[in-house]
């Protein structure tokens, strides 16, 4: 490939040969050391490329083999300058692009996160806006060592991460820790009174791991929430096994607490539906970062539309992308009307709700290990609920007797939104 643009920089032509020895010919150009390449024969005829420097030493070789030669076609910057010599306007638009092409290329214009789960791309994304590390950021601008400490520092869940750019593609790789107890903020600054583990709801305890503080529950204990589990005091004996003082700590395990969340929705009867009629129109424009450009503009043919986007994002390779949009819009017709629900499809429904609250709980390191609800019918509405029994790993802090109510981020709300 390198060399193809090579010749194709300095320039080259294709050759017809013709004549009494072409045989000769290429013998007598090997020997010269004039490179030819691309060797095909129609007939009685030879083509080949050749470069410019390498045609103008074939005088006397083609007298000594007795052929001739017509150039078939010319190639190369030196032929198109020459061709286009006289389109100032020409070379400078292109002069322009190279100039634009080159300023976009020393800017971030995509940015790629894996790995992340309790982390979201939008929380990240806010991040390194705040850190100057975001899009449409210089280049040079970004320390990539420096950014990946604050990540480490700034997210508690995340515990190895690695921020490396290439072109103008910003790639953000992260590794979590799901099960990450969380100080709160206004504990801190007394860390040294010790802090203990409390628990957030009624439940069993069905293992536990402690690496710091004293353990005063054991597995298969029946807990009521706020009760200690691990206890931030550790106390200390003399030789004769007398308790003389106590050292404090943050407490810190690994509690799997077998609990019942409390499950609740509701929804009316009557509602009013989406009908789609299956028409559909398609649009299509140039994005420009926020900004959209429909080619041409015309809005669609009903008064009542969704509209989804697919946006593809221009690149010259695999990791110099621009901040331009391919888009590509549809919009899909639709009529509402007014439909109560069957009981099968208030049972549909309930299912569909009860699963995205579930899917929620296991997104937050929640495992599911029963489920028991009921629907109602009241009037014109039908009411959902019932128990949900899960294995969670959760706590809250306490120190001085003081309760904090904030949550580790294993933990989600146990109730129905």
């Amino acid at each position: 490939m390198l060399l193809r643009l090579i010749k194709y920089f300095r320039g080259y032509v294709e050759v017809a040969l013709w004549g009494y020895a072409p045989e000769r010919f290429f013998n007598l150009c090997s020997n010269h050391n004039i490179l030819i390449w691309d060797l095909r024969q129609e007939g009685d005829v030879y083509y080949f490329h050749i470069s410019v420097e390498g045609f103008r030493c074939l005088k006397p070789l083609l007298k000594k083999s007795g052929t001739h030669v017509r150039v078939s076609r010319k190639n190369g910057i030196p032929f198109f300058l020459f061709r286009y010599r006289r389109r100032k306007i020409l070379f400078l638009s292109i002069f322009v692009c190279m100039m634009i092409l080159y300023t976009l290329s020393r800017f971030i214009w995509k940015i790629d996160i894996n790995g992340n789960d309790s982390v979201t791309d939008d929380s990240m994304l806010q991040f390194l806006e705040e850190k100057n590390s975001s899009y449409g950021t210089l280049v040079s601008d970004i320390d990539c060592t420096k950014l990946e400490e604050e990540i480490r520092s700034s997210f508690k869940s995340i515990i190895w991460t690695s921020v490396k750019r290439e072109g103008t593609t910003l790639t953000v790789d992260v590794q979590e820790n799901l099960v990450v107890a969380k100080l709160p903020e206004e504990l801190k600054v007394q860390e040294e009174k010790g802090y203990d583990l409390l628990a957030l709801h009624d439940g069993t305890i069905e293992s536990i791991f402690v690496r710091k503080g004293t353990p005063l529950v054991q597995q298969g204990d029946f807990v009521k929430k706020g009760d200690v589990l691990v206890s931030g005091a550790l106390p200390i004996y003399d030789d004769s096994g007398t308790l003389t003082a106590y050292q404090y700590c943050t407490a810190d395990a690994d509690i799997k607490l077998k609990t019942e969340y409390t499950y609740q929705d509701s929804f009316d009867a009557k509602h009013t539906e989406r009908v789609y009629s299956g028409r559909v129109e398609h649009r299509y424009g140039i994005g420009f970062g926020d900004s959209y450009v429909q080619l041409p503009w015309k809005k669609p043919g009903f008064s009542q539309y969704t509209v989804m986007d697919t946006r593809t994002q221009v690149r010259l390779c695999d990791s110099f992308y621009l901040p331009i949009y391919f888009v590509r819009r549809t919009y899909e017709e639709y009529g509402e009307e007014q439909s109560v629900y069957t009981k099968k499809e208030a049972k549909e429904h309930a299912a569909e709700n009860l699963t995205e609250f579930l899917e929620k709980l296991t997104q937050k390191g929640v495992l599911i290990l029963e489920k028991h609800v009921m629907i109602r019918t009241e009037k014109n509405k039908y009411t959902v609920s019932g128990k949900v029994t899960v294995l969670e790993n959760t706590f809250r802090y306490a120190a001085n007797g003081q309760v904090a109510d904030t949550v580790d981020e294993g933990n989600v709300e146990n109730e129905s939104e």
